[in-house]
């Protein structure tokens, strides 16, 4: 039995090796997901009723309808006039970025500048609104890299003719459009399962209309009838997009070296959809995908008497291979599935719930005589995971249950700096990166990695996870270059880890855990370091659907 499983592992492997020096076109034929789309075309237009109704609904449906690349195009313009409206409307708030730089500087790349915006504007609004682009071209029949093309078109379009005031600004060019992917296929994803309701009611309406959008307007303007759906799930919802869904709250007591002990609340939710046909059901499977077909997504909010924090994060997995040998005995799974691919992600993490001794009187500190130079103690990261490796696993026998799941991306991060405000302190001539001034973070350019496990022994369940995360400075384009009389470095460092021990009745889909986590920080810039660190322990109710 040993033997039997390592050759399935080792030949899975080289396949996935191989995959990688295989053409598109050639990896394309050859996948399972391909193959019945082509199968659905009829000789007429695939989004006919007709065609709907004479086979049971999949994904692969709607990937096989014909593109609408007009009405893309509206969407695209519509949302860019939208936002300019709203940019307008805010005007006396906007003025403050206006640069007015010239028609010959925005093409001679003198007006290609890291703009100095909050966090959340950088690292939530941009890449959500390059994720609604990228879902909405999705949900128009549209292939990844297509709706990653319109996704870019829509960003520069903003940056480089509707912001025209404003210098374009370099990092959110680099970060919109490819940190939409994985939010994006997420909500792509979830509009397609959310649209296989049987009889949806208001709340799955509204459902369908707030989180999956472009896929109820799609199937709106087409006016094409609901899916036609046969196997449905727990939820009522077709088994042909995979789900797993874990919701939860908790509350922790936390100790930091310096600071007086308080209690944290969390509440959120992980996510995980998948549209790769047979994943994680009752047989073999051994097949290669290019799809995007794996998307994750998890937020988690947390709150203290000292402030309010959130913490998202989006993975997909672009391609990969994906095997499995699953059979059902007793009613539940056993077997083994692991999946090989090439991930891409986004990470986003401010919080002003926690503190720090070495940002609790950052505010009192000597300052420059800046305008602009505000201290801030919360904590604050937020990343682009460029494309790496990606490995899950799963294993079930009788009473057991093992899930691992690993992750290593190159990586580009606006990243919390508290230790330049003892820089600056001593340096109070001297005018340094304006991001850093206004909003105590940089821009640097790094690495992330992260490992995530869970073990099931009966009821009782171990878990655990860490993740590491290293950035130095991008030095140069600062937006107000003119201004700076010394462009200081800078590097930051993350670590995450932690572990919790639960009860899990066998018959209920109900975890209570107690749990140990640790949030370590560390920041240097000009020589002048800060590192801060809290460890947490408490209680959590877990709820999977």
């Amino acid at each position: 039995m040993l033997r039997s499983s390592t050759v399935v592992w080792t030949r899975a492997v080289v396949k996935f090796l191989l995959v990688l020096f295989v053409s598109s076109s050639a990896f394309a034929e050859t996948t399972p997901e391909h193959a019945a789309a082509s199968a659905l075309k009829p000789a007429g237009r695939v989004g006919d009723p007709a065609f709907v109704r004479q086979d049971e609904w999949t994904p692969a449906h709607n990937e096989a309808m014909d593109p609408h690349h007009l009405r893309s195009l509206l969407e695209m313009m519509a949302g860019l006039g939208v936002g300019a409206v709203a940019y307008w409307l805010m005007q006396n708030r906007n003025v403050a970025d206006w640069d007015n730089p010239t028609p010959e500087e925005r093409f001679n790349g003198r007006a290609w500048r890291f703009d100095n915006n909050s966090l959340a504007v950088n690292f939530i609004a941009h890449p959500f609104a390059g994720g609604i682009a990228h879902s909405m071209a999705r949900a128009n029949h549209h292939g990844v890299l297509t709706s990653f093309a319109y996704s870019t078109l829509t960003s520069f379009l903003w940056e480089f003719v509707l912001e025209f005031k404003e210098k374009v600004s370099v990092n959110d060019l680099i970060v919109t459009s490819p940190t939409g992917v994985p939010i994006g296929e997420f909500f792509y994803k979830l509009g397609l399962y959310l649209d296989t309701a049987a009889d949806p009611g208001v709340a799955t309406h509204a459902a369908r209309w707030t989180l999956g959008t472009g896929v109820a307007l799609d199937r709106a303007l087409d006016g094409r009838p609901r899916p036609h759906v046969t196997e449905r799930d727990d939820l009522g919802l077709s088994r042909r997009v995979w789900h797993e869904f874990d919701a939860g709250v908790g509350v922790r007591f936390v100790e930091s070296p310096g600071v007086d002990d308080y209690t944290l609340g969390q509440a959120g939710m992980v996510a995980r959809l998948v549209t790769l046909p047979g994943y994680l059901q009752a047989r073999s499977l051994s097949v290669g995908f290019y799809g995007a077909e794996i998307s994750d997504f998890s937020f988690v909010v947390e709150g203290s008497e000292h402030g309010v924090g959130l913490a998202i994060r989006a993975d997909t997995l672009l391609a990969g291979y994906h095997v499995q040998s699953l059979r059902l005995a007793s009613g539940e799974l056993q077997g083994a599935a692991a999946t090989f691919g090439v991930s891409l992600a986004y990470d986003y993490l401010r919080s002003e719930a926690n503190r720090y001794a070495s940002r609790q009187n950052v505010e009192e500190l000597p300052a420059p005589d800046l305008g602009y130079h505000v201290p801030i103690r919360a904590e604050q990261y937020g990343a682009l995971q460029f494309p790496g490796p990606a490995v899950d696993y799963r294993a079930s026998a009788p009473g057991v249950d093992v899930v691992v799941s690993a992750r290593v991306y190159p990586s580009y991060a606006g990243f919390g700096a508290p230790s330049f405000y003892d820089w600056a302190a001593d340096n109070l001539e001297e005018r340094t990166k304006h991001v850093l001034h206004r909003q105590g973070y940089f821009y640097g350019w790094g690495g992330m990695g992260m490992l995530r496990g869970s073990l099931r022994l009966g009821p009782l369940v171990l878990a655990g996870h860490a993740s590491y995360a290293s950035y130095v400075s991008h030095d140069g384009l600062d937006r107000h270059v003119e201004r700076l009389t010394v462009d200081v470095p800078a590097r930051g460092e993350l670590l995450m880890y932690g572990a919790s021990v639960g009860i899990r009745p066998l018959d209920l889909p109900v975890t209570l855990a107690a749990e140990y986590d640790v949030r370590s920080w560390y920041s240097e810039v000009g020589g002048y370091e800060a590192r801060d660190r809290l460890s947490s322990s408490g209680v959590s109710g877990r709820i999977e659907f």
